[in-house]
């Protein structure tokens, strides 16, 4: 499935897909459910040994709840990488990335080297790239909560801007327009049909109402459209120059922007972008209406230095309350131990063919559930067998290796529950797209030096943040959000999903910034050609992770079975008919697929089903579709 295609045409096609999930009430009527998540104990697992598998968020988050309600846990966390945060990466200067050549989750052959070597100009803050995930929402107040108890600083993550540019093959001869050219023409024209519509609009709305009642309605309506499309008094939407002697309709928006910005001198509009234009670009296919979507509406956030902000925090909380986290430590094999009634860990030491095996009374695993296939005992997930997890804890699990296992070919590409995601960034100097802006030039009557504005530069508002989106298979191009008076800035030069990710993971990584580069020409050629210090990743390339996110939609027989697996795993699991103690954490498993919230929802829930065995988790009625949650189709 493509990025660039309508959402009309994605729900025609995916009727039954949501963008959140919804409560299964009749369900979780007849059982014993928890209100939400519920606070530990003191000493509520004295005495008792937690391995947590995987140091994402997630792993971090049910560590450190442990912990710091002092539940009497004695807490390890074995961590496959070399770092802490899973898919929660920033890179840095001297930072290294080795990703594998195919998406196969075990014996891949790992790929070349990619140093960063982004530069650091005098007086420049330290430079980076959130390769993962890069922006907070601020309707996910566990999050946000946790990094203010942490002392972690956040700023303003700018997700849209009117500066922007947006650009598509088919429209204005594939040259890039700004988005306040596009969105606010566009909303002019059809605020300037519904007002010159208004009563019989108003009249389809209300039959049998009377003529005072429409006509009343229709006024407002009106009124509403003046301010709506910032039309005239009398409905019409103008760009330009007033009509010369025209006493009826003087006013002209401004609102799409200018060819020459007001100052010293007077301004002039940007011309007016007719309505055929408009639709024949198509532009509404670049996810241009994303920010108008609940999870990217303002304000979002960012960690102040990088989003591994957020797992160096957790990570030294935990260190500090007593838990132990043992990097480069890959876990190979987990089964239970029925004399002592624990789990135990195989976990290779590095430079060796020995396993060091670690035991605990609970597993919390927070590595994506396919790899568990590989690593759980036959005598744990058999599902011919009695004996092991639950029955329906085994189902659900092997739902999710299906549809890892077994690819969809229906959009295009073998698409897997661990979903394609690519990522470039790139170095560059600001004034790209900040703009030189001011530069000297000579008063032909004082003689004197002053101050003036490049000819190309006239019309040009600066970029300070938000995103540039594009039809082409990079999608969109992310400008920094931080330290804009910096001479140099690190881009998001291209971020894709689906077939587009895909394809573009399959190429080697020279090649992959070849085509960003190319795409970050389309919007302008010295733009494109300014780029530096390249370093691109794919998700479903990269050991211990091989995805961006879980795909639901994907698991089982139709929307009923996918929620009756997710439904299933989210509430842990037994040994042979005991009370759970299994689970699996990380977003992989909550309603917020996709997001650092859902992975801490995930850990809370997880741990309250742990305390409290006897109330489970409540179930859902229909899952999220990540295609609406994440990638904004």
């Amino acid at each position: 499935m493509s990025n660039n295609q309508s959402r009309a045409d994605f729900f025609k096609k995916n009727p039954s897909a949501k963008a959140w999930s919804e409560l299964n009430y009749a369900v979780n009527q007849q059982k014993k459910v928890t209100p939400g998540t519920l606070k530990l104990q003191k000493d509520c697992f004295k005495n008792k040994t937690a391995i947590i598998i995987g140091s994402g968020v997630g792993g971090l988050t049910t560590a450190y709840e442990l912990l710091a309600n002092e539940t009497g846990m004695e807490v390890t966390i074995l961590e496959a990488q070399n770092r802490t945060g899973g898919r929660c990466l920033t890179l840095r200067t001297g930072d290294t990335l080795v990703q594998d050549k195919d998406r196969e989750l075990i014996n891949s052959t790992p790929g070349s080297t990619q140093v960063v070597r982004f530069e650091r100009p005098l007086g420049d803050n330290e430079p980076y790239l959130n390769a993962g995930p890069g922006r907070i929402p601020s309707s996910h107040k566990r999050l946000l909560q946790y990094l203010k108890t942490f002392g972690v600083d956040v700023e303003v993550y700018v997700m849209d801007s009117g500066s922007n540019l947006i650009q598509t093959s088919q429209g204005f001869s594939g040259q890039a327009v700004v988005g306040r050219r596009l969105d606010h023409n566009t909303r002019g024209h059809i605020a300037e049909m519904v007002y010159k519509n208004a009563n019989d609009l108003i009249s389809g709305l209300n039959p049998g109402s009377t003529a005072d009642d429409i006509s009343s309605l229709a006024d407002k309506l009106k009124d509403l459209m003046v301010s709506f499309g910032d039309l005239s008094p009398y409905g019409n939407y103008n760009v330009g120059v007033s009509p010369v002697g025209s006493d009826s309709n003087p006013f002209t928006s401004d609102r799409a922007g200018f060819s020459v910005l007001p100052g010293v001198a007077s301004g002039i509009t940007a011309e007016q972008l007719d309505l055929n234009s408009l639709l024949d670009s198509e532009f509404w296919k670049t996810n241009f209406y994303q920010s108008q979507d609940f999870l990217w509406q303002p304000t979002l956030f960012q960690p102040v230095g990088g989003m591994d902000q957020v797992q160096h925090a957790f990570a030294q909380q935990v260190a500090a309350l007593g838990g132990t986290v043992h990097l480069n430590s890959p876990v190979q094999k987990i089964d239970w131990n029925e004399q002592d009634q624990q789990f135990e860990i195989h976990v290779s030491i590095l430079g060796t063919d020995k396993c060091k095996v670690y035991k605990a009374d609970y597993c919390f695993s927070n590595v994506a559930m396919p790899f568990l296939e590989n690593i759980l005992s036959d005598r744990l997930q058999d599902t011919d067998s009695e004996k092991g997890f639950s029955k329906s804890f085994k189902e659900g699990l092997a739902a999710v290796y299906h549809a890892q296992n077994n690819p969809n070919d229906e959009d295009g590409f073998p698409n897997r529950f661990l979903s394609c995601t690519t990522k470039v960034g790139w170095q560059a100097e600001r004034s790209l797209w900040q703009g030189s802006a001011i530069t000297p030039s000579r008063d032909e009557n004082s003689g004197e030096e002053c101050n003036d504005v490049k000819s190309s530069e006239i019309g040009v508002v600066p970029i300070f943040g938000g995103i540039s989106r594009t039809d082409n298979q990079i999608v969109q191009i992310w400008y920094p959000s931080n330290d804009y008076h910096d001479q140099k800035g690190i881009l998001t030069g291209c971020y894709n999903y689906s077939k587009n990710a895909y394809n573009m993971g399959e190429l080697p990584i020279d090649e992959r910034l070849v085509t960003a580069r190319d795409g970050a020409k389309l919007f302008n050629n010295e733009f494109g050609q300014g780029l530096e210090n390249g370093v691109a990743i794919a998700w479903q390339h990269m050991p211990y992770i091989k995805g961006g996110w879980a795909q639901w939609h994907l698991v089982g027989d139709g929307v009923k079975d996918n929620v009756k697996h997710f439904n299933q795993l989210m509430q842990g699991t037994g040994i042979d008919g005991s009370e759970p103690n299994f689970f699996v954490v990380g977003d992989q498993l909550s309603s917020l697929t996709g997001w650092q919230e859902g992975a801490i929802a995930a850990a809370l829930n997880a741990l309250s089903r742990a305390a409290y065995p006897d109330l489970e988790i409540p179930h859902l009625a229909s899952l999220p579709d990540t295609r609406i949650m994440v990638e904004g189709v």
